[in-house]
């Protein structure tokens, strides 16, 4: 045979084969890793008390990822659920102290490998200029499928979904934020954002990934399960602030659904056809979702779901997320012990939501005169916190309020006053009897029970919510 010929023939060969391999039609097992409302716990470092964290840190949350990683191969998709730039002293020093460096929170996310993430409405603390310096240094896409831009209006902010490939797969991943932000950080969108319904814009994106040729769908929301709204969702026009049990039951063609927000933790339910995950905050835990995608039809489904929470208590901190943050963490540190002031007396607020405390007056009337108003107003965000007798440093004032708020001075009228107060009231149960010991309602956080002062009012929590405030 001639050489011509065997040219012929490997020519004719090539001709007839397909463009592509078919992609193998045996079940695939994809391991989705997930966190959530990280608030800046990179390491396992308690700032507050300046001593190592036990049970929580992202650097511990790495060394999770990379056994799962170990024993998946190249089956392993790495998601977080938002609120990851704000939220303790290391993030703020990262936003407010040391500007002029690369953000070591996105930093150890690159590490780690993550594929997207959620934006959380804590993302907007600091103003989008700053967020929008993260999502650019970001190895992975920042989704948020509900944000849309006022100029142009009506075009997204930011990614609302993204496709990536597994073990021969196309995983579409969508994102949301709760829309709560239109209202929390009203000073730092206004003019440049507006927030959507989450159920309807997922609908949307889910439905746009599908069509792109995504084989399995998955959603991460900055949304909790079904909690009631912290907000009046009639008055305000604000849609609701927790539905990811919605998006699970109302969106077709959602595989799973990772949440946060809430502080919560789910190691997993499933709402028809769709399992949803939640890890817990800061780091503290991993969900780990095993998806078992089978050929059926010509088209993948999910012919098996199941999933766990697994603890960071435990684990070995991360290499290469201690070197990421060595640098900040040391400069926190140094931060968050300088003195600021003294009491010669010990202030706690640990009965802080149920009587007056010398710790919560100070606040408040800290808030009177910076604002120049006759009332204030603030929640007891921590009941842990301890001060004095002796120095008080920021570490000790970073504790009770670890999220940057904004102060403003609003005119109401008295039958406002008496509406928020009623609002506020909703934090105790009504006792059962006169005698029944006093209990909150789980469903509504603690740090959603305001505080007034300059006025003096009686809540009698013994009658229904909306006639409470008897004086």
């Amino acid at each position: 045979m001639t050489l011509r010929a065997l040219n012929f023939i490997l020519l004719l060969t090539l001709a007839c084969a397909p463009a592509q391999l078919p992609r193998s039609t045996e079940p695939v097992d994809l391991v989705v890793a997930t966190t959530t409302d990280v608030h800046g716990r990179l390491r396992a470092w308690d700032y507050y008390a300046n001593q190592v964290d036990a049970v929580r840190g992202l650097s511990r949350a790495a060394t999770i990822v990379d056994s799962v990683r170990a024993a998946n191969p190249g089956r392993v998709i790495l998601l977080d659920a938002g609120d990851l730039l704000q939220g303790n002293p290391l993030a703020y020093v990262v936003a407010r102290v040391s500007r002029d460096r690369a953000n070591p929170i996105i930093a150890a996310m690159n590490a780690m490998q993550y594929d997207a993430s959620a934006i959380g409405n804590h993302e907007y603390n600091y103003g989008v200029p700053y967020l929008d310096s993260a999502v650019r240094q970001a190895k992975f896409p920042f989704l948020s499928a509900n944000t849309y831009r006022l100029d142009p209006e009506g075009v997204h902010a930011y990614r609302p979904w993204t496709i990536i490939e597994r073990a021969g797969l196309k995983i579409g991943i969508v994102g949301a934020t709760t829309p709560g932000v239109t209202l929390w950080d009203a000073e730092n969108i206004k003019g440049r954002l507006r927030f959507g319904d989450i159920v309807a814009a997922v609908k949307q994106a889910v439905q746009e990934t599908r069509a792109a040729g995504a084989d399995i769908v998955l959603v991460t929301v900055h949304s909790g399960l079904n909690e009631p709204s912290s907000y009046d969702t009639l008055t305000t026009g604000v849609p609701s602030e927790n539905v990811a049990a919605r998006v699970a039951s109302e969106v077709p063609g959602i595989d799973l659904v990772l949440y946060g927000h809430s502080h919560k933790e789910n190691r997993g339910s499933t709402i028809g056809q769709t399992l949803l995950v939640q890890p817990k905050n800061w780091a503290t835990s991993v969900g780990v979702a095993h998806l078992v995608v089978s050929r059926s039809g010509g088209r993948w489904i999910v012919s098996e779901k199941r999933s766990d929470i697994v603890q960071s208590a435990g684990h070995a901190e991360n290499a290469a997320v201690l070197a990421a943050t060595d640098a900040i963490h040391r400069e926190t540190v140094a931060y968050v012990t300088t003195p600021i002031g003294s009491t010669s007396e010990r202030w706690s607020a640990d009965s802080a939501r149920f009587k007056d405390t010398p710790l919560i007056d100070f606040i408040l009337e800290t808030e009177r005169k910076a604002a120049g108003s006759d009332l204030a107003s603030t929640a007891a965000f921590s009941t842990d916190v301890v001060m004095g007798p002796g120095p008080i440093t920021i570490a000790q004032v970073a504790q009770l309020y670890p999220y940057d708020n904004t102060l403003r001075a609003v005119r109401i009228s008295g039958k406002q006053l008496r509406d928020y107060l009623e609002f506020s009231s909703r934090y105790y149960r009504t006792p059962a009897s006169p005698s029944a010991r006093l209990e909150t309602d789980r469903q509504i956080p603690g740090y959603n029970f305001d505080i007034v002062s300059g006025v003096d009012y009686v809540m009698d929590v013994s009658r229904p919510v909306g006639s409470r405030i008897t004086r």
